[in-house]
């Protein structure tokens, strides 16, 4: 982890798969970002093979999870970068289908314990969020454009995908909450470092972080617990 400039940094390249093994018994790989045990979220990016089902399932945790690339299919749907998966506590979701390798981030608050199950539940709480669906918005900043994710029904979290014009320029600024953003697309260059896809940026509540520029353009998606 790199510390500059107010942010605390993740480097994809620097980061660890780890294996994992599903409660089905078939693997995929992640690379956690941060274990934020102050907000009981934990980020990471998770990777799953080609031709992979995730079998219905429950958890007590709930999971704002977004398609990074490749795609995946639920209930019909195909999804696509951008694209989320809201997985409420305690209610059955899937099978998820991933027909291609891919490629998800995970925001995940409380327990990860997975079991499999037959059937839905009687409500149907969970989501599928199709970014393409939503306009982009000039965003709070001012120095991009910006459309909401996911604002309820997981909590405090709020999860935004962000996208920045060739050499647009984030201002220092503070939050009264945690935030931390992942590069989708382009890249951001912070303190005379550059970072690129899949890099991870944390800044904790309260901290100003730095200048932030972006010679080339990035899309990036933006997570907050207000």
């Amino acid at each position: 982890m790199l510390k500059i400039a107010g942010f605390e940094i993740v480097r994809i390249a620097d980061t660890p798969w780890q294996k994992r093994v599903r409660f089905d018994g078939r693997e995929s790989r992640f690379a956690m970002y941060n274990d934020d045990l102050e907000n009981g979220l934990r980020m990471s990016i998770v990777e799953y093979p080609l031709g992979s089902v995730e079998p219905r399932h429950v958890h007590p945790g709930t999971h704002a999870t977004t398609v990074v690339k490749g795609r995946a299919i639920i209930d019909g749907l195909t999804l696509k970068p951008l694209d989320c998966i809201l997985g409420p506590s305690h209610e059955p979701h899937g099978p998820l289908e991933y027909p291609d390798s891919c490629t998800l981030f995970s925001c995940f608050q409380g327990s990860n314990d997975h079991s499999e199950v037959k059937q839905l539940g009687s409500e149907r709480h969970y989501r599928l969020i199709q970014a393409d669906t939503l306009a982009w918005q000039t965003s709070e900043s001012g120095a991009g454009v910006g459309k909401t994710l996911v604002d309820h029904g997981a909590g405090r979290l709020l999860l935004r995908a962000v996208k920045f014009a060739p050499g647009a320029k984030l201002a220092p600024q503070s939050h009264p909450f945690m935030r931390a953003s992942l590069i989708v697309e382009g890249g951001a260059m912070i303190g005379g470092e550059s970072f690129g896809v899949w890099d991870f940026l944390y800044q904790r509540r309260g901290v100003e972080h730095g200048p932030v520029h972006f010679p080339d353009g990035a899309t990036l998606l933006s997570v907050a617990m207000r």
